[in-house]
């Protein structure tokens, strides 16, 4: 018999797709292998059981976000432009994921529902180093900027105005990156 070549991220990949157009209840291996026609016995060789594989479906989900948002066509945008867009795909990831979770619970979803069902240093340090990274993508661009402030300086101004912004659930950063285009390249 012909061994069938099943791998880990391609399932998770799945377990994604499930999970941002369900809700997190129905994200079980039984689910998962009806979906990706991948054994239940298979299943749970990669994960155990439900709870490994909604936490690592969701680990993906956001190590995913994370690099889409960060290999956002940045040789084609300045770091500014950057950060903007970046910030609109990771509100519309963090909906989708949000919007999954909601759907576990009777009560309606508001944005004060996102401080409890997300941890927001987890979501605050994923930012952090994500802005890190695009600093880094972009070092050349601001090489001069990093002269009159430190880069833990505006790494802290960007992830406070994603988290502000964020739990606001406002659609875009507002005036911020205006005021950090004009502190940078002044």
């Amino acid at each position: 018999m012909k061994k069938i070549d099943v791998n880990k991220e391609d399932v998770l990949k799945i377990g994604v797709e499930m999970l941002t157009s369900g809700s997190v209840k129905n994200l079980t291996l039984r689910e998962l292998s009806n979906k990706t026609g991948v054994s239940v016995g298979t299943l749970y060789n990669f994960f155990g059981d439900k709870e490994q594989l909604q936490r690592e479906a969701l680990g993906y989900f956001w190590k995913t976000t994370m690099l889409q948002e960060g290999t956002l066509h940045g040789a084609d945008i300045d770091f500014i432009s950057h950060i903007e867009h970046a910030y609109g795909l990771f509100l519309t990831n963090f909906q989708k994921i949000h919007g999954a979770m909601s759907k576990n619970t009777s009560k309606a979803s508001s944005n004060c529902d996102i401080l409890s069902a997300f941890p927001m240093m987890h979501i605050s340090k994923r930012i952090e180093s994500w802005v890190e990274k695009l600093m880094d993508f972009h070092k050349d661009e601001l090489k001069e900027a990093e002269l009159r402030c430190t880069r833990a300086e505006t790494v802290n101004f960007i992830v406070a105005v994603f988290m502000g912004s964020f739990i606001q659930g406002a659609e875009s950063l507002g005036i911020a990156p205006k005021a950090l285009r004009a502190y940078l390249m002044q």
